[in-house]
């Protein structure tokens, strides 16, 4: 449970359609941008919305749509008043996940979700992966990479391009995960450490939840990691468990 004898009274609201359910928070709780914690009402566009604007805790809630998914989201609109009910009590937990830190070109960004170097041409992008041993920069794949690119995911974005790229998704462990794009390697690798990646051939365009940074052309380089900037998920009792929402999502 969270901690404190007085209950939520502040929120933020993200979301990107009406819902009538949502009067009651207005009733319920003043809506400011000064908030203790940010409601994200909708999908998983909404969320990443959400993590990228809000540095406090988030609670996904799905709008109840057929095509609203929402994998952190245990609850949808209709349990609006139960969802009340809990923050007003301090009801509730929350969950810490490491966003992915980006160096590219001088500058560093963070993502929620991914990281992904894609072709910026019909041709096939080649590049190198790097990790760090003892200080010591070394290749992660025997040879180049050469594909479509690699995504870069963390363990919150692990359910989104990763895994529809064929990696897996990783439960309660904070790694970032390597996964090729139609490449000559086809395997994921999951690790705890930074990783440099180095185009040697053709040219790759560089994105982050979505956005582009730029291209890169042979010799530039961009590294991942792990940041120290956190997503904070808020989760209420009783919560879906891990199966549940694989089932829901029609994940297998």
């Amino acid at each position: 449970m969270n901690g404190g004898e007085i209950g939520v009274e502040k929120i933020k609201l993200v979301k990107k359609k009406e819902y009538p359910q949502l009067k009651k928070l207005h009733e319920s709780f003043d809506i400011s941008e000064d908030s203790e914690v940010c409601l994200a009402v909708g999908g998983d566009g909404t969320f990443l919305e959400a993590a990228r604007e809000f540095k406090g805790p988030i609670l996904p809630i799905r709008g109840g749509e057929k095509d609203s998914l929402g994998f952190h989201a245990d609850f949808t609109v209709e349990d609006i008043d139960e969802i009340i009910s809990e923050l007003k009590q301090n009801s509730y937990t929350v969950e810490e996940y490491s966003k992915l830190k980006i160096t590219c070109k001088g500058r560093v960004y963070n993502a929620v979700n991914d990281v992904v170097l894609f072709r910026a041409s019909p041709k096939s992008v080649h590049c190198k992966v790097y990790y760090w041993e003892n200080g010591e920069r070394k290749p992660l794949f025997p040879k180049d990479l050469k594909g479509d690119g690699v995504v870069f995911s963390g363990q919150i974005g692990s359910t989104a391009y990763n895994f529809f790229a064929g990696g897996p998704i990783i439960h309660r462990a904070d790694v970032i995960i390597v996964t090729p794009l139609s490449a000559n390697y086809n395997t994921s690798i999951v690790s705890e450490g930074e990783f440099c990646v180095e185009v040697t051939k053709s040219e790759g365009s560089i994105e982050y939840d979505g956005f582009t940074l730029g291209r890169l052309v042979k010799g530039e380089d961009f590294t991942v990691g792990k940041s120290t900037e956190k997503i904070k998920v808020i989760h209420l009792r009783p919560r879906e468990s891990f199966s549940e929402k694989l089932v829901r999502l029609h994940l297998f």
